[in-house]
């Protein structure tokens, strides 16, 4: 027989434990969504998500797990063919460039250890030895869960700056967005995704996204983008749809 006292708790990089506050706002009744209300909810969130990212781009909230966060990034800055760099430092980062090839995207892993972080210097290197400019986008983790590894994003932003190259420098902040500091703007981070069951303690289902003006003049020549991630389609009369 097994004996226990009081609610279980999650031990585990996530989902983690949702505080009685948010349970008990799950208990509310669903809103209008044509309703002055929720207009003003929705609105409040996408302020309080650019502000939680540090950034003065636009935020958008999707109803998906980190893995549809992943493709929502990438669908809506890449074209077909257009190659990626990924920064290995554990198993999300690669996974993210999985996904990337799986859309269509060539691939190129930026080899490293699962015991140590991406050393930005070996970034800076890399991107200078692509003259023609065909790396579109760098794809790293911030806090990778399967190897533990937390990468400096500050660092390789600055490396990225440093080596002149125009590829969009994105980042998997779902591990560690409301755990550690994230400044997506101070940092040069174009693009930037986490979850809602991690740093944020609330349940699984949603993934956010922000974006700077930078990737969203890449967004406008994208062929990767398709109906329910695009930003674009996020920007009509329908405010719910946002």
């Amino acid at each position: 027989m097994t004996v226990r006292a009081g609610r279980e708790f999650l031990a585990i990089p996530g989902p983690t434990t949702m505080p009685d506050e948010v349970l008990r706002a799950m208990h509310r009744p669903a809103l209008d969504i044509y309703s002055r209300e929720m207009i003003d909810l929705s609105d409040g969130l996408h302020r309080d998500l650019s502000r939680l990212f540090a950034t003065k781009g636009k935020s958008y909230i999707h109803i998906a797990n980190g893995h549809g966060a992943w493709e929502a990034v990438l669908s809506n800055v890449l074209s077909r063919g257009d190659k990626v760099l990924v920064l290995e430092s554990g198993r999300f980062a690669l996974n993210w460039g999985l996904a990337a090839r799986a859309m269509g995207a060539e691939v190129e892993v930026l080899e490293g250890d699962w015991r140590r972080a991406v050393r930005p210097e070996q970034v800076e290197a890399r991107l200078k030895k692509d003259e023609s400019n065909e790396i579109k986008a760098i794809l790293v983790a911030q806090v990778d869960t399967a190897s533990g590894v937390v990468n400096d994003i500050e660092a390789i932003g600055k490396a990225v700056k440093a080596s002149g190259h125009p590829a969009l420098f994105m980042v998997d902040a779902v591990a560690s967005l409301g755990c550690m500091p994230f400044e997506m703007d101070k940092w040069g981070i174009d693009v930037a995704m986490s979850g809602s069951q991690k740093g944020l303690m609330t349940p699984p289902g949603l993934g956010f996204v922000a974006a700077n003006d930078r990737a969203q003049a890449v967004h406008k020549t994208a062929n990767m983008r398709t109906p329910y991630w695009d930003w674009t389609e996020r920007e009509g009369t329908e405010h719910y749809r946002r």
